[in-house]
């Protein structure tokens, strides 16, 4: 539990710049949508401008997301500035070695170019590529760096190293480990690409099953959580494996399923099913990340912070609604409550399974082509379809099922939070903890009642004479801190839980 809540502190920060950043690109997506245009077109150049200059901060910061990560943890971690520049040279490292070993025969969603530090390298005739590594690479090497920090910092007195200051050694070791995981991601990615890749396949080989493109949208959400949702996603959405269209009539062809239902619809053709792997998205962003908010105030047992909350919440649910991307929740949740996420994609999956199953689709314009940026199953292009008489079944049913997928979400965090978090998160110390916390209270009688609030968890005292600073000390979590009432412990998710069998022992 305390491993979870360091990790959490560690990638809060991240977090809220991946928040920052969706804002930025909201604002420009939303200005630039050309359903949005359809009830009222900007014309101020200044309006325009701003509009675009948000955007490509926006795709900057979220595309170079995998760094800020690293960046990140390394600080937090040695709390010292070090191991930042340690931290970049060992990326270069990292990034120039699965360039040099890499196999470059890949499908081209695997490589990284024209972002942040990485760049093409030309060796001969040929020209090599780093591999995409996303979040996984930026955490390999955080961790490595963080390793070699602390190696430096405790070199024996004989080591071959001590010719070298502490910074010079560190530089050394991490150069060392970085040289060395990019060797080893060099030879272990092409097998997973490769796995990726018929994945890829055994979907595009029927389109209208719900269990593949159930399983499309399970993958597409967990890559994208680590920075690797181009790989799938590319594919469906702008080439041959999400299908095609042929006018008999102009002997055009169309490939993609985001390319064939901007034709469709500006062309008035018929085809079954585009737009399908986009429809999923409406419900994302408009049922199932509101319902998971929602779920997610409603767990909180103490009422002046879920009122607080509660308008945060709604202001994220309508930020969701309107322009939403739910990678910054997805975020959240991996790093607080990795059960939780699991079912959040499992739902996802059952979710565009249903809506195959009753052929219900709706894609979306966009001239964005980058898919990690790419804001699909926003209100506007929602709303914009409603004036289409032919549509009309398809939006009852992402309707309906959109109700549906919200009440689950709802059910499902409210129901972990509450009674399942603690179990997760305990290691058969779950009673020793609760146990710790009321000592450190001055006993169960010294005790009006317990709150929980945001992965906090509020003891209310009755006597503040009678706390004891060393049980505080025993408790074993990462913050506690004296409020008005009492005592507040940053505990992790499992806060809910925990309130709720203290408020029990209270009842006895």
């Amino acid at each position: 539990m305390k491993r979870i809540m360091s990790l959490y502190e560690s990638c809060k920060t991240p977090i809220r710049v991946a928040f920052f950043g969706f804002i930025l690109i909201a604002f420009g997506f939303l200005i630039q949508n050309e359903s949005v245009n359809v009830f009222y077109t900007f014309r101020s150049n200044i309006i325009l401008f701003v509009a675009e200059l948000f955007l490509k901060i926006g795709e900057y910061v979220i595309m170079n997301l995998p760094i800020i990560f690293m960046l990140n943890i390394v600080c937090k971690k040695a709390n010292n500035a070090s191991p930042v520049v340690m931290a970049l040279v060992g990326y270069f490292t990292f990034a120039v070695t699965t360039m040099m070993f890499s196999s470059q025969t890949l499908m081209s969603q695997a490589y990284a170019s024209g972002y942040g530090i990485n760049s093409v390298f030309k060796m001969g005739t040929g020209t090599r590529l780093p591999l995409e590594t996303g979040m996984i690479g930026s955490l390999l090497v955080a961790y490595a760096t963080r390793t070699a920090f602390i190696f430096s910092r405790h070199r024996g007195n004989y080591s071959l190293t001590n010719i070298f200051s502490r910074e010079s050694a560190g530089i050394i070791y991490n150069f060392i480990f970085c040289f060395a995981l990019g060797l080893a991601v060099s030879y272990v990615y092409p097998i997973m690409f490769t796995y990726l890749q018929r994945a890829i396949t055994f979907i595009g080989q029927d389109l209208l099953d719900p269990l593949r493109i159930g399983m499309y949208s399970v993958l597409d959400r967990a890559l994208s959580i680590i920075g690797l949702g181009n790989v799938i996603r590319y594919p469906f959405w702008y080439t041959s494996a999400g299908g095609s269209y042929s006018n008999t009539l102009t002997g055009q062809s169309i490939v993609g399923d985001v390319n064939i239902w901007s034709y469709v619809k500006d062309s008035n053709a018929s085809y079954i099913g585009a737009g399908r792997f986009i429809t999923p998205f409406y419900i994302i962003n408009m049922f199932i990340i509101p319902g998971f908010l929602y779920g997610t105030v409603f767990s909180m047992t103490d009422k002046t912070d879920r009122h607080y909350l509660l308008v945060e919440m709604t202001m994220l649910s309508v930020l969701s609604i309107i322009a939403g991307n739910p990678l910054p929740l997805e975020l959240l949740m991996l790093f607080t409550s990795p059960a939780l996420l699991l079912m959040y994609l499992l739902l996802i999956g059952l979710v565009s399974g249903t809506l195959v199953n009753y052929e219900a689709f709706l894609g979306f314009s966009s001239k964005i082509t980058n898919t990690v940026i790419a804001m699909p199953g926003s209100f506007a292009d929602f709303i914009i379809n409603v004036r289409n008489a032919s549509l009309l079944p398809s939006i009852r049913i992402i309707l309906i099922v959109g109700l549906i997928a919200f009440v689950c979400m709802f059910v499902i965090t409210l129901f972990y939070y509450r009674y399942l978090a603690f179990d997760f998160v305990k290691t058969g110390d779950g009673g020793e903890l609760i146990s710790n916390i009321i000592a450190s209270a001055g006993g169960l009688s010294n005790i009006e009642m317990a709150g929980s609030g945001l992965f906090k968890l509020n003891i209310y005292i009755k006597d503040p004479e009678k706390i004891s600073i060393e049980k505080i000390q025993e408790v074993g979590v990462r913050k506690v801190y004296e409020t008005r009432g009492g005592l507040s412990f940053e505990i992790g998710t499992s806060c809910s839980a925990i309130s709720r069998r203290i408020n029990k022992l209270l009842r006895k």
